[in-house]
């Protein structure tokens, strides 16, 4: 009987030692409820993410993109910025302007800038690779006087598709190249308005093995064999992170960049990423506010008017010498300062003599005519309705109407606020020369990766081209570096008898009945603008528009002025709204090509 009670109980020490194995043997990755695996899971759709998928691609991976907005506002500031990338010939002097815009600035190091210009002499000879039209440079230097400035210049695509009207290029032309090639690379699926909510991170080794995405209101995880890399752009749409970082308040963002709210910020900080260059922007700069929309333009003045702040006094910037947020500051530069309220005034002459903004029509009218405009017969009433003291604004238009080539006498008179805004953000969690995301006690937290704007190298001054440019080769240096990590995790599938979570997306489809034809052309948006074309014979009759994801506020003005020319006329391409080029090339183009499918 003993031996028999000895036996079984060593019978049931050895369960327990195998199931205590079984458990010390289990892995991270076994321990999570998994709805899909890839090889790398690149969060945001931008220049810098799509880099990164294509690389990846390219190296064989299977690729999740998981992007925050709709199609239509896909891109962040890639989509709306001037379209440079940056390229570098001469290494030495590339790394000399660098180090010149630092200032004194402890950051980017010496080996970063080293990491980062290499990459950058790559640019040109990939852009060609993957089929890009008409690469092509020029020089755009930001700080001429600086040492080694002309060591980074701007390479350019030609981005027209044949998608535009009467020869005129559609806008975001590096970026649509660069999102056409991501969307066609093998392997690579990009799920649209799935924000990444959080990282999943082992809490013993500290190592991401993938993310939590929210979709139709539901957590959806995905496993990353090889890394998860962060591409989703700045804060430069999070009012608190402004006024917290930057001392800034009321500025949205400008090119409408709505869903650029750091959520790769909040991500890194939960677990336990460091933050850096939080300070650095670009911005603020001078802009008008649609009010009833709140996009921005760029580069809003008094026109022929005059400039005055919110205490009525005539405001003239510290200095015009500088670019990208930057003014010169005796003998260093500084973040631009403008007043929180700022109005252009003119009188019933010089509010017609030059546009206040690019964007805005012929002599203003158009925004007269609807209202952006404030208007008064005496300057003293004008005052009153803006909020401005009456003695300093009078003091303001006597000093300016001095020498002013026309001056602010000839009621009524005119206001329209000048408001500003922020380019973009250059900080959040730092990298490293891998393009690894750091803990906080420097060392890389595994499998983490990032690039383009969010925790860009960028500690004061910046030169233009930079950021796409800089995307691009964090981009591909994170790619290489996420694809090599495939071999430290786990080798078995989290999938096994499991059906994969798939993004399931209705098509849009539109309807067209008799005599009614149905076209689409490419405007401002990623997502093209679709049209309904009514004609009786070769008359067209009516022209409706049944997609269209172009900037709120600007496009207004294009949709109405363009169809109204197109009906009248009965000819597809018609002229342009002055100001609103692209929107107007689209709505063209989509109007051609319906009547072209008749």
């Amino acid at each position: 009987m003993k031996k028999l009670f000895a036996l079984m109980l060593s019978v049931c020490m050895l369960i327990g030692m195998l199931r205590l194995a079984s458990a010390e043997d289990a892995v991270f990755e076994q321990t999570i409820d998994w709805d899909a695996e890839y090889d790398v899971v690149v969060v945001g759709l931008g220049a810098a993410g799509c880099s990164t998928a294509i690389e990846a691609s390219s190296l064989g991976a299977k690729v999740l993109v998981l992007e925050k907005a709709p199609e239509g506002y896909v891109g962040g500031n890639s989509a709306i910025c001037a379209q440079w990338a940056a390229m570098v010939d001469d290494k030495e002097m590339a790394m000399t302007y660098i180090k010149s815009m630092r200032e004194g600035f402890e950051t980017p190091t010496d080996e970063m800038i080293d990491v980062y210009v290499s990459e950058l002499m790559n640019n040109e000879q990939w852009l060609k690779d993957l089929g890009g039209p008409n690469v092509s440079r020029f020089e755009r230097i930001e700080f001429p006087e600086m040492d080694g400035a002309g060591g980074i210049f701007p390479l350019t695509i030609d981005g027209n598709n044949g998608m535009g009207a009467g020869g005129i290029k559609p806008s975001g032309q590096m970026y649509k190249f660069l999102k056409r090639k991501a969307e066609s690379a093998e392997n690579v699926t990009i799920w649209y308005e799935a924000p990444a909510k959080h990282l999943i991170q082992d809490p013993a080794t500290k190592m991401i093995h993938g993310v939590e995405a929210e979709i139709d209101g539901q957590p959806v995880r995905i496993r990353a064999r090889g890394g998860v890399v962060l591409c989703c752009g700045g804060y430069e749409n999070n009012p608190r992170m402004l006024e917290d970082f930057n001392d800034v308040h009321d500025s949205p963002s400008l090119g409408h960049c709505v869903y650029n709210t750091g959520d790769g910020i909040i991500m890194a900080l939960e677990v336990g990423a460091r933050l850096w260059h939080m300070a650095n922007i670009v911005g603020p700069n001078t802009g008008y506010r649609y009010k009833d929309t709140d996009a921005m333009t760029f580069g809003a003045s008094a026109g022929k008017g005059l400039l005055i702040g919110g205490d009525g006094a005539t405001y003239v910037p510290y200095s015009r010498k500088g670019g990208h947020g930057k003014s010169y500051f005796f003998g260093t530069y500084k973040l631009s300062l403008y007043p929180q309220r700022a109005f252009a005034i003119s009188d019933s002459v010089s509010v017609h003599a030059a546009t206040i903004h690019n964007s805005f029509s012929e002599g203003n009218n158009w925004e007269i005519e609807h209202g952006f405009f404030e208007t008064a017969d005496t300057l003293e009433e004008l005052a009153a309705k803006i909020n401005v003291p009456a003695e300093t604004l009078l003091a303001s238009v006597e000093a300016f109407n001095a020498t002013a080539e026309y001056p602010i006498k000839t009621a009524p008179f005119y206001s329209i606020p000048i408001s500003h805004c922020v380019g973009n953000t250059q900080g959040g969690p730092e990298r490293n020369v891998r393009g690894e995301i750091v803990a906080l006690d420097g060392t890389p937290i595994p499998h983490l990766y990032e690039a383009g704007e969010l925790g860009d190298i960028w500690s004061h001054c910046y030169q233009a081209s930079c950021n796409i440019g800089g995307g691009m080769a964090f981009g591909r240096i994170d790619a290489r570096n996420a694809v090599a990590g495939i071999g430290d995790t786990w080798a078995g599938s989290v999938m096994e008898g499991k059906t994969p979570y798939e993004r399931k997306v209705e098509e849009k489809t539109f309807e067209a009945g008799e005599n009614q034809y149905i076209g689409q052309g490419e405007g401002k948006s990623p997502v093209p603008i679709t049209v309904r074309v009514t004609m009786v014979g070769d008359d067209i009759t009516a022209v409706e528009v049944l997609d269209e994801w172009e900037t709120p506020g600007f496009s207004q003005r294009a949709f109405e002025q363009t169809i109204e020319k197109i009906i009248e006329t009965d000819k597809a391409y018609v002229d342009v709204a002055s100001g609103a080029t692209m929107t107007s090339v689209g709505v063209m183009t989509a109007v051609n090509n319906a009547i072209k499918g008749k």
